[in-house]
């Protein structure tokens, strides 16, 4: 071989070493992609195992209690297989998040301070109701539609009350149980407490008395209103319970319903002290209010979490992080979760070790061909040394 054709060679056979080399990098650069790739997911695995969801208690009875994934719906409704009753909060403004019904009940009903008047409403029974008798008794105002603590022109809240005249203790149908039902055997002590606030002097007082009296009136005889609440509210006359009475729902005996009405007694103190409430569509236009939004609103720090505790202490913030065996909120792992993110982690994981073997099989045919190159070279490199040795010698 001439030595042109062997510079020639040598070039070639450098140009194509350094096209190896150059393929070769760009793979091992490659390959630190892959590690990083492979630690992201290793990573997110291990985030998606420490995720948890939060679970409310249902159905507690004695040691027996079961939880269900914690939502809108079987957190903040109705619900009477739940244990306690809780309420979520904005944590910006303090307003109650509630579904769409309570939020048009309370905002539109008028109900002023009367607690009672919204959850008659809410039970679908009609909170204004009154007879209008010819003689003015027990109808003379419109029943609850002033609402209890107002004057006669339903003008003032119970904070502005300015005598004892023009404020109202009783609704008509409370009024009527009193007359004919309290007063026979007065055992609680009502009529004494009526007396406080038709004769207190003071705001703070009649305000004192009004609370005490209605509180005590509904602990002893809130089956004895309700059974009025529901008669038919077209015949005046009709103030005995059986004959031809207007059920207003299917659950007839005060038992089945009395819980569903203290709820909603609850709930309206809750939302009266949190000044207003906000609903359930403002905070979640799409209808998203499943677990996973309920863990990622109150997780966030956006939405808190308000327990009812007892009559004497009322509502209080709780948390999972401060829940207690009287709490009944825990939070768990997601096996469905689990499941998913171990199926997903083993094939991310499986295509990145695919495609690290291939770079290594490509690689390793790098090696070859370089390894090739580079005997060839030395071959070339040994003729060409070769020609110039024996070119040169004839001179010497």
């Amino acid at each position: 071989m001439g030595m042109a054709a062997s510079q020639a060679r040598l070039l070639t056979i450098t140009a194509r070493m350094h096209d190896v080399e150059l393929k070769a990098q760009a793979i091992e650069n490659a390959k630190v992609q892959l590690a990083t790739q492979r630690d992201d997911v290793y990573e997110d695995y291990i985030e998606k195992l420490d995720a948890k969801k939060i679970q409310v208690a249902v159905g507690n009875n004695g040691l027996t209690r079961t939880y269900v994934d914690a939502t809108f719906q079987s957190v903040c409704t109705y619900d009477p297989s739940r244990t306690q009753q809780y309420a979520l909060k904005m944590a910006d403004t303090g307003k109650i998040v509630v579904p769409e019904d309570v939020y048009d009940v309370y905002t539109n009903g008028g109900f002023s301070n009367d607690k009672y008047a919204f959850a008659w409403a809410m039970l679908g029974l009609e909170e204004n109701f009154s007879w209008n008798l010819d003689d003015g008794s027990y109808g003379g105002r419109e029943g609850m539609a002033l609402g209890v603590g107002t004057d006669e022109r339903g003008e003032d809240s119970i904070e502005d009350w300015d005598g004892k005249e023009k404020s109202l203790l009783m609704t008509d149908v409370e009024e009527y149980v009193y007359d004919n039902i309290v007063t026979a055997n007065d055992v609680y002590g009502l009529s004494k407490l009526k007396e406080d606030f038709e004769n207190a002097q003071s705001i703070s007082e009649k305000r004192d008395a009004y609370y005490a009296y209605r509180e005590k009136l509904y602990s002893y005889y809130g089956g004895d209103i309700y059974n009025y609440m529901i008669l038919d509210k077209s015949d005046p006359d009709n103030k005995t319970i059986g004959g031809n009475v207007e059920k207003e729902f299917v659950n007839k005996d005060w038992a089945d319903t009395k819980s569903k009405f203290d709820y909603y007694v609850r709930l309206f103190e809750e939302i009266h002290n949190a000044g207003g409430c906000v609903s359930i569509s403002s905070v979640s236009p799409d209808g998203n209010t499943g677990n996973e939004w309920f863990n990622m609103v109150v997780g966030s720090g956006q939405m808190l979490i308000d327990m009812w505790v007892d009559n004497k202490t009322g509502w209080k913030e709780t948390s999972v992080a401060t829940s207690s065996s009287n709490n009944y909120l825990q939070e768990v792992s997601d096996e469905a979760d689990l499941k998913k993110a171990e199926a997903e982690y083993e094939h991310e994981l499986s295509i990145i070790n695919n495609k690290d073997k291939k770079f290594d099989q490509d690689l390793k045919k790098l090696e070859t061909e370089r390894s090739a190159l580079k005997t060839e070279m030395d071959s070339v490199k040994k003729v060409k040394e070769d020609n110039i040795e024996r070119t040169f010698g004839i001179f010497s």
